[in-house]
């Protein structure tokens, strides 16, 4: 109790400092004025004879006030106070250190408040909506299956009749449509199919019209649609005349009712808003379409309230209906854990300490190298620091001077972190997110927040009190025997084992990161140059599906998904038609996946009767798996890629009976080991059934009849050999087709006509990820860079760190033993065996630093090898390797050998007579 009352005064002293100040000079005028007052009525004196009278009696008032402030506990403000004025004096004075150990903090604490901020994201997010902590989301959880179980109309029927802990029940249902914006083309938007009810929980009022309300939730209202704000501007240009005008949205036209303010996307991140309608109401447990179930706490109810309701629920349903329930578990979580789920307090512990550690660790790392410094300058003060000890500072109060000179360096790099964190979460984080995330939830907000600036200044103290306070402990350390001594020249202090091994780490990491950067733009420079067989430039690419109809569970309604299908299939035929027809269109193709995008293996099972080859490629093991791509027959001569051998793929080999494939010659070479593979049979795993496991009779074989070159089938991060084989199919028929149109010109100059086209043929015909064929790796492109630039800053702040420090040890080496050197060269001592003296001991440091960062770099290329190039790469390093790696280790011992051309120098130029007068 005592310790926090104290804290509470102090903290209260601090923030009224100026009350009192004031106060006190408010006393002193009184005492003046009193005192002055009385010379005057007593003695008869002028007034402002008086007044100087008052001041020469009243004494130096500056030492009264001094007085004061000890009497009320504001002493270690003045202390502190003069320590941060000395602070961003040294600043100034030392503009290199500045430099150095300001950017090396700044990247620590950029680090580590990115990191929490994102992780913060996902363990504690926050719904930005009116009483948002009461929102919660409820969903059923398949223990058996270890996933959630979407469909659950039937239970969301029953819940909201029966809880009363949670209020608003509510669902959605994520479509998306095509809506045809004033320049008359239909591009997809994110559609929620919602309850009226959504409006009410996210508790914001629209910008122009009304929300839904439940009369348009009937069957036979009329079709309505609220906009969202950014659609609104971007596809009708703001027309603030929009609410009544009937829009295109899919096959079927809506009436817009509103329009919601910026930033409104809920409930994930959505454009547009329509009615929830199911188009057959199916009741039945685990039947009908994909919902979410969202609501809010009724008024006094907890989460634990709901938690314990819903449970009841969950085994009643258990009970009556175990042939659909018995391994359903019903759950309910703060909505804005709906993404990740919700994590248990120890899984949430476990991921906060992890990022905690790491964030420590690089701080630690940072400031032990930033105190290393902070050392070697302080033991340039030596002397100061000696005459304040002598005056009676206290060990205590000199190490707090350097904490708070620290303090104000890292307030310093606390403002640019900070500055450079959002900075990154906005053009790194943000973008790098929604690459992940079909949707990125509104929610995912990330800037720097209250939080993570606290978390940053917890960070820059804990970062002083290393950088400053260890370096305050050290030169303190025996400061009445150097005191004793009296002299600075006499070596009193020396850097311990501790600083050392800083010195030795510093330079393996500046040793070890640049080879960490080759490496990845070697990568970078790989996937650019890969060339896919084609000339991929040249070619459109656009995937093509349809929407389903509203509320039909498709997936489980194998006549509503052959009729999807058959429809899908005739809309994308017509559709190759009429874009082959338009002017500069060479070819039009399509295939499941594109080139260079990452195809699934699969494990397959030859005909082995043919003889196996003899010689060398006997002794290599076969693959046993490869990647399938299903094409349009005309896919390799729209791809101009010759048929190698055999033949290509004809209009016969759709029919239903025929089994026939053709393979790359990485199939040939892998799987084959060189023998022709035309006529030989093949089996691909189909439906977890294995080619050489259970069941593998009931595999059909697939007869080669063709070969061609490699055609991009491994991803553009893979670094594996290609080996690939391809099956001829509908588009449309299973999956959902990529269509490949050659063009003589510019390919995207032809988007706009293949909107078009596909709009007037079918308005729920879908166009999306359209882009050209050489930019599938764009993104993976983007994030290389990203972790590019990220590895260049933390090779740039360890090369700063190693050279500050080789040079702040060789300073203080050169400093330390000035008079040595002086007394050596006066007896004639060689500059050869001075030098050799002085330097024996930071080389040596250097040079251990050097080979621990070849080792390092060493055995990262090796794991490299084991770990990602399969058994076609070497396990090993060659000889040419190892040649690159000693080079390139003496590249870097002679970078961090420039830190000693100013203390070498400095050496060389001591002279005797100056030196033996260093006292």
């Amino acid at each position: 109790m005592r310790l926090t009352h104290a804290a509470r005064t102090r903290l209260r002293l601090l923030f009224a400092r100026r009350d009192a100040e004031s106060r006190m000079n408010e006393e002193f005028r009184f005492h003046l004025e009193m005192e002055a007052d009385r010379l005057v009525r007593d003695e008869g004196l002028e007034p402002q004879e008086a007044r100087r009278r008052a001041r020469l009696a009243f004494g130096y008032m500056e030492r009264h006030k001094e007085e004061m402030r000890d009497g009320r506990g504001l002493r270690w403000l003045g202390g502190l106070s003069l320590d941060l004025k000395l602070g961003f004096r040294m600043l100034v004075k030392y503009p290199g250190l500045t430099v150095v150990g300001g950017l090396a903090m700044a990247f620590a604490i950029w680090v580590g408040a990115v990191v929490f901020q994102v992780v913060m994201l996902f363990v504690d997010p926050t719904l930005p909506l009116p009483g948002g902590d009461r929102v919660v989301y409820l969903r059923n959880w398949d223990v058996q299956a270890n996933e959630k179980e979407p469909r659950a109309l039937h239970d969301f029927v029953v819940w909201r009749q029966a809880m009363r802990s949670v209020t608003d029940f509510g669902a959605w249902q994520d479509v998306v449509r095509n809506l045809k914006g004033r320049d008359g083309e239909a591009r997809p938007v994110q559609v929620a199919a919602i309850t009226a009810s959504g409006f009410r929980v996210a508790a914001t009022r629209p910008l122009l019209g009304r929300v839904l309300v439940p009369a348009d939730e009937h069957i036979g209202a009329p079709p309505v649609v609220v906009l969202g704000h950014a659609v609104w501007r971007a596809r009708f240009a703001a027309d603030s005349t929009i609410v009544g005008q009937s829009v295109q949205l899919g096959d079927v036209y809506a009436t817009v009712v509103g329009v919601m303010p910026p930033d409104f996307r809920f409930p994930i991140a959505h454009d547009a808003w329509t009615p929830f309608r199911p188009a057959a109401r199916d009741d039945a447990p685990r039947r009908g379409p994909a919902i979410t179930i969202f609501g809010r706490l009724a008024p006094g109810a907890t989460l634990d309230d709901a938690k314990a309701e819903l449970a009841v629920l969950g085994q009643r349903a258990a009970r009556d209906l175990p042939a659909t329930h018995e391994h359903l578990q019903p759950q309910v979580m703060p909505y804005a854990q709906m993404i990740g789920g919700a994590p248990s307090a120890a899984e949430e512990g476990a991921v906060v300490a992890l990022t905690q550690i790491f964030a420590l660790m690089l701080l630690v790392l940072v400031c032990g190298n930033v105190a290393l410094l902070l050392f070697a300058r302080a033991a340039t003060r030596e002397s100061e620091i000696i005459v304040r000890s002598a005056l009676g500072a206290s060990r205590r109060r000199i190490v707090l001077q350097l904490f708070a000179e620290a303090l104000v360096l890292g307030g310093v790099a606390a403002g640019v972190g900070l500055a450079a964190a959002q900075i990154t979460l906005r053009q790194w984080a943000l973008p790098f997110l929604k690459m992940n995330y079909d949707q990125l939830p509104f929610w995912f907000d990330p800037r720097v927040t209250p939080a993570t600036v606290l978390y940053a200044g917890v960070l820059t103290v804990l970062g002083a009190a290393i950088a400053g306070g260890l370096p305050g402990l050290k030169v303190t350390r025996g400061i009445g025997s150097r005191l004793r001594a009296g002299t600075t020249g006499g070596g009193g202090l020396q850097f311990g084992g501790v600083w050392t091994a800083v010195i030795v780490a510093q330079v393996a990491v500046t040793v070890a990161f640049p080879g960490l950067v080759l490496v990845e733009g070697r990568e970078q420079q790989r996937i650019r140059s890969y060339d896919a067989g084609f000339a991929a430039d040249e070619y459109l690419t656009v995937k093509l599906d349809r929407e389903a109809t509203p509320g039909v569970d498709a997936a489980g309604d194998a006549a509503a998904a052959a009729a999807y299908r058959a429809r899908l299939g005739m809309l994308v035929e017509t559709l190759r038609q009429r874009v082959a027809a338009e002017p500069g269109v060479v070819g039009v193709t399509f295939v499941d996946q594109l080139p260079r995008t990452n195809y699934d293996y699969y494990r397959i099972g030859l005909d082995d009767s043919a003889s196996a080859p003899a010689g060398a490629a006997a002794a290599r093991q076969p693959r046993r798996y490869t990647k399938v791509a299903f094409v349009d027959p005309s896919y390799f001569d729209v791809l101009r890629a010759p048929i190698l051998a055999g033949r290509g793929f004809q209009a016969a080999d759709l029919a239903p009976g025929a089994r026939v494939a053709i393979v790359d010659q990485g199939f040939v070479d892998q799987a084959l080991q060189g023998r022709n593979p035309i006529g030989r049979r093949v089996r691909v795993a189909e439906n977890g059934i294995q080619p050489d496991g259970p069941g593998a009779d009931s595999l059909p074989w697939l007869q080669i009849v063709g070969v061609v070159k490699n055609l991009g089938m491994i991803g553009a991060a893979e670094t594996t050999r290609e080996i690939g084989l391809y099956r001829p199919a509908t588009p449309g028929s299973g999956f959902p087709p990529q269509m490949m149109i050659h063009t003589q010109g510019e390919p995207m100059a032809l988007v706009p006509r293949v909107r078009a086209i596909a709009g007037a043929l079918d308005p729920t015909l879908r166009l999306s990820q359209i882009q050209r064929a050489d930019q599938v790796a764009d993104d993976l492109l983007w994030m290389l860079g990203m972790w590019l630039r990220t590895t260049l800053a933390m090779t740039a702040v360890a090369l700063l760190l190693s050279l500050a420090g080789i040079y702040a040890v060789l300073s203080f080496t050169v400093a330390r033993r000035t008079r040595e050197i002086g007394v050596r060269v006066a007896l004639g001592a060689p500059q050869r065996t001075v030098l050799a003296a002085i330097f024996r001991r930071p080389l040596t440091q250097v040079g251990l630093g050097i080979a621990a960062g070849a080792t390092l770099v060493a055995l990262g290329a090796l794991g490299l090898a084991r770990t990602y190039q399969f058994q076609d790469w070497p396990k090993g390093l060659s000889l040419g390797q190892i040649a690159l790696l000693v080079v390139y280790a003496a590249f870097m011992l002679g970078v961090c050998l420039l830190a000693c051309v100013v203390p070498t120098r400095r050496a060389l130029r001591v002279e005797p007579i100056v030196a033996m007068r260093v006292d």
